[in-house]
């Protein structure tokens, strides 16, 4: 007695809408796979799906859960290995039979690019001024895009000929409030001269559990020569004579604010400076000084009025 051969019906696998062209290293994604029978308009609603993957990527049975957004699409979640480059993800209909029928389907081949996860930097806790010679610490922190962990990565400062000024490790725990932000304090020396340095803080994201892109970022030190003088600015308004308290106080890179009684100092070196005085509601005429000693400067504040739109600190 022969045995009965199944019914064979043809099928197709499709995608209902694009695949995303790249992913990054160790990704989820999710696919919009349509199955249908072409032949005799068969239900393979949760019919089972043999995806195989790239090496690392696993070979996956999957049923697919149906996409509520669409009468015939279902999402098939894949992820990806974590190898940066062009990867390959197969979908077929296995060999069982549903109900006396079996449905054969040219596999569906989705090509994905995978990249590697992307790293941001943070700097912050910068000085300024700093005195030419002088020792001083600034934080630096990185966070990887996949909230993979950081702890022990290094960072380094370098400056415009790419020497190695200073260099740390990543802290055990984020920065406080952020999600995943690890970060390390840097000591740094100022130059023997005075000028404004833009440096680079670079992540170089060597050693991480899956591959990162590295990052770089800038920060700009403003280096004077040490002070040698106290300049006191005594803020009060034209009209009245009364202190303006909370003043902004701007004599090259250095910079104060006013006490309540309208007194705000810096030390500064001698020379020729512009002093800039900025408050909201506020218009004080830039002055030219001339530091030689200690120095007491007036600074007239004229009440802008209301009509008119608050100043602008133009730096």
């Amino acid at each position: 007695m022969s045995m009965t051969e199944p019914l064979t019906h043809t099928a197709t696998i499709a995608l209902n809408d694009p695949a995303p062209v790249e992913v990054p290293v160790g990704a989820t994604f999710v696919v919009n796979v349509a199955v249908a029978c072409a032949q005799g308009g068969c239900d393979l609603h949760g019919h089972a799906l043999n995806i195989a993957g790239p090496a690392g990527a696993g070979e996956i049975h999957q049923a697919p859960s149906e996409n509520p957004d669409a009468d015939d699409a279902f999402e098939v979640i894949l992820q990806a290995p974590p190898r940066v480059g062009n990867h390959v993800w197969r979908i077929s209909l296995p060999r069982d039979q549903a109900d006396g029928v079996r449905h054969d389907a040219e596999p569906l081949s989705i090509n994905v690019s995978v990249k590697p996860q992307a790293s941001s930097l943070a700097v912050w806790d910068i000085p300024s001024p700093v005195v030419m010679g002088q020792a001083f610490d600034i934080k630096a922190g990185a966070k990887s895009a996949g909230d993979f962990k950081l702890t022990g990565r290094a960072i380094e400062v370098c400056d415009e000929t790419g020497a190695v000024l200073a260099q740390g490790c990543l802290g055990d725990a984020p920065w406080p409030g952020t999600s995943g932000l690890y970060w390390t304090q840097l000591r740094l020396s100022a130059p023997d001269r005075d000028g404004p340095y833009a440096w680079t803080v670079r992540f170089a994201a060597t050693d991480v559990e899956l591959p990162h892109d590295g990052a770089t970022s800038s920060c700009t030190v403003a280096v004077v020569r040490p002070a040698e003088h106290r300049l006191t600015v005594r803020v009060t308004e034209k009209d009245t004579s009364n202190p303006v308290d909370g003043a902004d106080i701007r004599v090259g890179v250095h910079r104060a604010t006013t006490d309540p009684a309208g007194l705000g100092a810096v030390d500064i070196p001698k020379g020729t400076y512009e002093l800039v005085v900025w408050k909201v509601g506020y218009d004080v005429p830039v002055q030219s000084i001339e530091i030689h000693a200690d120095r007491m400067v007036q600074a007239e504040a004229v009440v802008v009025p209301e009509e008119e739109p608050d100043a602008v600190w133009q730096t």
